[in-house]
């Protein structure tokens, strides 16, 4: 299982929501590299992740190459999987491979339309139950991208785009209905995604073992640990 450490930034330092890492808070924090191509023979296009928090919110910023950045999704909770995207899945409460338990996802496409949801699975009936961030939450939520929108066709000059995310805790608590106030003894699990791509060039940071692209896949979480 991939391990990765989310680094504590002090009360007093702000947290740029950049594409900029050097000389900034970010350079701090561990890289986490989707580097794994479950349905693929060759590599996809490199994408990274970085993870922040404080006392008062999570923090994300993913770089990620691409020659064909598109986005086509503007309404919040929409599909932007279908977008050039990146996304953030965690169980924040303890669990386990055989009860991953409960999650919450992120997923915001290029031009910085999201979607954040709580996602309560029946294993057995095979169903997930579903709950989406309401307009008046979401609003706490600040994405800030590379790329203006709202929204992005592809260009011969299309190389690259990068996202900066800050998640309030108090939004992800009305969402989970879960205490979470992180520290250095909380363990979540969880997986980063690259989406938007063909399956073979779908990047991941925990290996996926299925044939076939399911994201939705908490048993194939690996372990996010804060500092």
């Amino acid at each position: 299982m991939t391990a990765y450490e989310v680094r504590r930034v002090d009360a007093e330092t702000t947290v740029p929501l950049t594409g900029d890492v050097d000389e900034t808070v970010w350079q701090h924090a561990r890289v986490a590299r989707l580097d794994q191509y479950p349905w693929g023979d060759e590599p996809g296009p490199s994408t990274t992740a970085r993870v922040l928090y404080d006392t008062e919110a999570l923090y994300l910023q993913f770089h990620a190459d691409d020659t064909e950045i598109t986005a086509d999704v503007t309404e919040l909770n929409g599909p932007t999987f279908a977008d050039s995207s990146v996304e953030f899945f965690a169980t924040p409460a303890p669990a386990t491979n055989e009860d991953p338990g409960n999650y919450f996802n992120f997923e915001a496409n290029c031009c910085g339309t999201f979607k954040l949801a709580w996602q309560e699975p029946n294993w057995r009936e095979r169903e997930i139950g579903r709950s989406l961030v309401s307009p008046a939450a979401a609003a706490s939520v600040t994405v800030e991208t590379s790329v203006p929108g709202p929204t992005k066709s592809a260009s011969p000059d299309d190389v690259s785009w990068w996202l900066a995310a800050r998640i309030p805790w108090s939004t992800l608590r009305s969402l989970t209905d879960l205490s979470l106030r992180p520290d250095s003894e909380t363990v979540w699990r969880g997986n980063f995604y690259r989406s938007g791509v063909p399956d073979e060039a779908k990047g991941t940071w925990n290996r996926i073992g299925l044939p076939t692209p399911v994201y939705h896949s908490p048993r194939f979480f690996g372990r996010i640990d804060f500092e």
